[in-house]
């Protein structure tokens, strides 16, 4: 297989997104901006906005916290806290399984938009349209394979955290209850850093996953008609064939990444925080979206996937895997 260069593919995206956003069209640049705001559903939070008052409180402070004792009054307030969870341990554990299955019930319907959304912004960007109902009708099959990878790997993520969380609390209110204060507490204590820090490392590795499941996995869907485990079976073939690309690639997606959000970040300020809105953010930002997620497709047509060279053409129905 020939080498390919990530610096190429970024070049063909660029000149793909000057190409079909320019000269400015307002109509498309919505319908895009909602297209992508369906993409990014899921994969991101929006920053809270400003809380009204001083923060400053007057009489009383309420409960077993008292600041004007420092860090004794922290103590105390830790250890009522941590007393009050040992006595009703049963509630508390209910209560966090209630709260794990709402959030895997929410996390399903928001990541089965976003798996929908993926697919439609994928085939506008990559055809250089602007729709919304073919694309939806269309790749609907796709995405339903494509979101169970993606909830499986979202619900991973998140009790990775949870279980750090669960752990980190669970070793601070031994140690406040005086449970780990004997030599075997301390094994306890030891026996679960290597735990803490093969969740920590899994995290990075969930998070690179999620990135190729997007940036290639569904693209590869989309280009030979496969589920998204053969694709992701086969994205595993082409990694193996040219890792230092994908490597380069993910470096500089990060950097991409990184520079974007600080223009963002300028940008919305300046514009007294509009920029941040959902929707409006997707429109005014388009060229950026629209170029981050053209790139990875000029990079799968150096290997042979050529997307965007097909969908012109017509519907991407029946497209044979390339030789």
């Amino acid at each position: 297989m020939a080498s390919i260069s990530v610096v190429d593919a970024a070049r063909e995206a660029a000149q793909h997104t000057r190409r079909h956003l320019l000269p400015l069209n307002p109509l498309k640049w919505l319908t895009l901006g909602f297209l992508a705001f369906l993409d990014q559903c899921g994969r991101s939070v929006a920053g809270s906005g400003p809380h009204g008052g001083n923060g400053m409180r007057t009489g009383p402070w309420p409960g077993p916290f008292h600041p004007e004792r420092g860090i004794h009054g922290v103590v105390d307030a830790a250890r009522t806290v941590s007393e009050w969870l040992s006595d009703h341990s049963l509630l508390v554990m209910s209560g966090v399984a209630a709260a794990i299955l709402a959030v895997a019930a929410v996390l399903a319907v928001i990541l089965w938009i976003n798996s929908r959304g993926t697919f439609m912004y994928l085939d506008n960007v990559a055809s250089g349209r602007a729709e919304i109902r073919r694309p939806w009708r269309e790749h609907a099959g796709a995405a339903w394979s494509y979101f169970g990878w993606r909830y499986a790997l979202s619900f991973g993520s998140f009790m990775v955290f949870v279980l750090v969380v669960g752990i980190v609390l669970a070793s601070v209110l031994g140690v406040l209850n005086g449970r780990i204060d004997s030599p075997s507490g301390g094994l306890v204590l030891l026996a679960l850093v290597p735990i803490v820090a093969v969740l920590l490392l899994s995290a990075p590795i969930l998070a690179l996953a999620l990135v190729a499941l997007r940036d290639f996995v569904a693209p590869l869907q989309m280009s030979t008609g496969l589920s998204c485990g053969s694709a992701a079976s086969l994205l595993e073939t082409l990694i193996t064939a040219q890792p230092g690309a994908f490597i380069v690639y993910a470096l500089l997606k990060l950097l991409f990444v990184v520079l974007s959000s600080v223009v963002v970040a300028v940008v919305s300020c300046l514009t007294c925080c509009i920029g941040f809105l959902p929707l409006v953010n997707q429109t005014i930002f388009q060229p950026l979206y629209y170029f981050e997620r053209a790139w990875p497709l000029f990079l799968l047509r150096q290997l042979g996937y050529d997307l965007p060279g097909r969908l012109p053409a017509g519907p991407p129905k029946g497209v044979p895997n390339p030789a």
